[in-house]
Parts: C-alpha cells; sequence; structure tokens
C-alpha cells in the first residue's frame, strides 16, 4: 500500500479567492459519501494522476480544507489551500471484489474514509476527498473509491465529479456544465403562505464527537433486504395502481413503487404517517442547475387522514403533492430559511444529525435516474458502482442496478430496473414479505420479485 498527495492543477476556476464560505444547508458536517467505480481492468496511475489534478481544478473545494467560524459573525468555509487530497493505492489478491453484486455494499470497505469529526477542530488538515485505488492483481479489475465530506457535495455533486474525472482520464470533452460558485439571490417569500415547515431530518441528534447511536455496542442491527424489480415489473405496477385513481395527478414510477414499499412496511411497523424523499432542489428559482455543494430539500408528506384505510393510491398521491410542493419556488425559500437556523446552530454546537427515522415516519433517498454507471473510465456498459446505506429500519435507497457480467463474458444492462435496500427488525421481515407478496397478487402481478441473495 502506498498513500500520496495530489493537488488540484492550478489555476482553479475559484483562483484569487482564499476561501469560499458554506451555505446553511451545506452544513452536512458528520456525514460523508463513500462511493466505488469498479471497472473489469486496469488503470494507468500516472493518467489518473492528471486526471484527477484536472478535475480538482474545477473542483478546487475538493483539494481545500474546512475552517470553522472564529467568531459569532463569522461563517463555516473552505480554505482554498490547494492542500490536495491523498491517493492510497492498494493491490489485493482476492479472489473476488466485493461479496454481493448489489449497489450498497455493508460493510464497507472500498476507501480509506475521510474523518468528518475532524472537521470541528479548529485549523484542521483533514483531507475533504480520499482517493483509494483497489488493483485486484488476480481478477484484473480495479476499484476507484472516493470518500469525500458530505459538506462540499451530495450525490448529484459526487457523480458529476466522478464523470469529469472519467471523461479527464480518457482525454475526452466534459459531460456535464461546470459547477455554479456563484452567490444564490434570495427568493421572496411570505411565511403565512406555508405554515408550519417539517423538519424530520432534526428530529434526532447526538453530540458530533460521539459515536452515532446505531453504531454503539448492544444496539440492536436489523436485517437487511434487498429487492430487484424489473423495468416491465415496474410498468405493471405502476399501470395497476393507476387504474385506482380517483382524481387527475399524474404520478411517477417512483412514486407508486415508494408507496407500495410504505404500504407493506406498514402492516409489520408503526403505521407510516409521513414519508420523507430527499430531493435534489437544483433549478428551483433561483438555485442554478449546476449549483455546486448540497442542495437538498425533504419533501414531507401530509399525513394519513385514516392509516387504516390506506392503499398504495393514496399514499403514492400523498408522495406526488409533496414532491410538486417543494418545487415551488417560495416554499423552498421557507424551507431553506428554516433548515438555514438549525444548520448553523447544530453545527456551532457541534451537534450532528442522526436520519434514524422515529416509528412513524420513513424515508426514500433515491438517485434511480442518475447514471452512476457513466463514470465508467472507458468500460462503458462494464463498470459497476458501489455505495453505502444507513443500516436502520425506515431508510430506504433505490437505484438502477449493476451490470451483469454472464458465463461468455458479455455484460448485461438493467436500465429501466430498479435495486432497492432497505433494513428491518427480524422479526418483521417475513411478515413484511407477505405482505409483499399479497399485495403484488391484488394488483394482479403474477411474476416474481426478486429478494436478492435469498
Amino acid at each position: 500500500m502506498e498513500t500520496y498527495n495530489i493537488r488540484a492543477r492550478e489555476p482553479t476556476v475559484l483562483d484569487g479567492q482564499s476561501h469560499w464560505t458554506l451555505r446553511p444547508g451545506d452544513l452536512m458536517l458528520s456525514f460523508k459519501v463513500d462511493t466505488a467505480h469498479m471497472i473489469p481492468g486496469q488503470i494507468n496511475i500516472e493518467r489518473f494522476n492528471d486526471a484527477l489534478e484536472r478535475t480538482m481544478s474545477i473542483y478546487p473545494l475538493h483539494a481545500g480544507r474546512m475552517q470553522r467560524p472564529r467568531g459569532k459573525l463569522d461563517d463555516w468555509k473552505i480554505c482554498l489551500t490547494n492542500d490536495g487530497v491523498p491517493v492510497t493505492i492498494i493491490d489485493s489478491d482476492a479472489e473476488s471484489e466485493v461479496p454481493t453484486t448489489c449497489v450498497i455494499q455493508n460493510p464497507w470497505v472500498l476507501t480509506k474514509s475521510v474523518q468528518p469529526v475532524k472537521y470541528f477542530d479548529y485549523d484542521s488538515d483533514e483531507p475533504l476527498l480520499h482517493v483509494t485505488i483497489i488493483r485486484f492483481t488476480k481478477i484484473g479489475s480495479t476499484s476507484i473509491g472516493l470518500s469525500c465530506a458530505h459538506a462540499i457535495g451530495d450525490g448529484y455533486t459526487i457523480l458529476r465529479f466522478a464523470r469529469l474525472l472519467s471523461q479527464n482520464y480518457q482525454g475526452l470533452p466534459p459531460l456535464d456544465d461546470p459547477p455554479s460558485y456563484a452567490d444564490i439571490p434570495s427568493y421572496p417569500f411570505n411565511p403565512d403562505d406555508y405554515g408550519k415547515i417539517p423538519t424530520p431530518n432534526f428530529n434526532l441528534n447526538y453530540p458530533a464527537r460521539d459515536v452515532p447511536p446505531h453504531q454503539r455496542p448492544g444496539h440492536l442491527k436489523p436485517l437487511r433486504i434487498d429487492l430487484r424489480f424489473t423495468a416491465g415489473q415496474i410498468a405493471q405496477i405502476h399501470k395497476a395502481v393507476l387504474a385506482h385513481a380517483a382524481e387527475p395527478i399524474i404520478l411517477s414510477r417512483q412514486d407508486v413503487l415508494s408507496a407500495l414499499l410504505v404500504f407493506c412496511t406498514s402492516k409489520v411497523d408503526s403505521p407510516i404517517q409521513y414519508l420523507s424523499s430527499i430531493c435534489n432542489c437544483r433549478g428551483i428559482k433561483p438555485i442554478p442547475a449546476n449549483s455546486t455543494c448540497n442542495e437538498l430539500i425533504w419533501a414531507v408528506t401530509d399525513p394519513a387522514s385514516d392509516p387504516e384505510v390506506e392503499t398504495v393510491y393514496s399514499i403514492a398521491s400523498r408522495i406526488r403533492k409533496s414532491l410538486l410542493r417543494v418545487r415551488d419556488p417560495g416554499y423552498a425559500a421557507a424551507y431553506n430559511a428554516v433548515h438555514a437556523v438549525k444548520f448553523i446552530e447544530e453545527a456551532n454546537a457541534e451537534i450532528a444529525q442522526d436520519f434514524s427515522q422515529l416509528p412513524g415516519h420513513m424515508v426514500i433517498n433515491s438517485t434511480w435516474r442518475f447514471d452512476w454507471t457513466s463514470a465508467h473510465f472507458g468500460y462503458p456498459g462494464q463498470t459497476r458502482f458501489f455505495h453505502t446505506c444507513l443500516d436502520e429500519p425506515r431508510y430506504m435507497k433505490m437505484f438502477q442496478p449493476n451490470p451483469t457480467r454472464l458465463p461468455d463474458g458479455t455484460w448485461e444492462t438493467h436500465l429501466g430496473d430498479v435495486e432497492v435496500t432497505f433494513y428491518m427488525h427480524e422479526k418483521e421481515k417475513q411478515g413484511f414479505k407477505d405482505a409483499f407478496a399479497q399485495e403484488l397478487r391484488n394488483l394482479g402481478i403474477s411474476s416474481e420479485v426478486e429478494f436478492v441473495g435469498e
């Protein structure tokens, strides 16, 4: 194993600036984003280092360092010191790269991770990005892992960073517009128009320097469930649910699929009253479509009027209405104003958000529409993507499944399919499976949805 440092090629797009001020919504200081792209071949390290230098010239925050406020009037900042990022190279003689073909890998072993707790230190020298390259010598494949501070990148930002890194490595032009670092003007809103803004992401917290509650000794570990739906099954489920439409509302495939899983979870858990969809709010005025760092908003449903008579259709309708609500620029501005206060208060007090969900609450964190494997480093249709997920009940992630290598050496992609990963307690699992099978029968779905690994 060896580790070395790579700096951004200068001048960067923020040349002449000493720092970049984080927005309140960026202050997810205790979180990191770990990803890995697995290619079925070797990587040229010299070319990769050059590509990383050029990519960080466009994303200079990644080569900087966190600075916490020095006083009440100061802000959280990224110092544009260009101290660079560590790159660790590991040679592995393992017979397989990962234990499961699923996107979500647990335990996570594909990156040397950044340490977010160190961002709370004054004059922290903790990198904001750590790159890990694992060369599987017996298999001939390579993992390109990125561990990034969430403060400088949500999934959207990380994907675009990886896509640019891949394009630079191949000597090809960018696939995306460069990130925008421009100040975002305020949008006028009347708080009375929107009532009380929900803040479920702040329901639970813990001291940021402590071990997260779900990682403490003695904590009851739930079981993992991975489901794979084919594009055909999703289309059938969507059509069957829309057949019960009682009002003219357009429901997406994700609305319906999320509702199905919420409906079945409610059969074995506390009835799910509130569902939060974590959304990318780029493109909602006045936020640029290519805004950098984090632009996330939690679309929270209204509570069920009567949980006893809920249907997949009624849940899907509540989900769709919550998504339409957050697309209103006034609502988004009101939401961000409320959350800004909470983010700043908790960051300054060294309080971390705990995204474990209370009974009756559930989260959908979906990047199903993201083509993560488009960062393929010269192996289109053959690159796999891996990620992490909170291993607590009522927190669900959705992705496009990875391509599959067939016995003859060719690759099969799964465009339009979806893979869902979530956790629930052992005593609930069989009841969930029974409720799921029954609801599929009720919807007229005859083909069997795959429970991966079972």
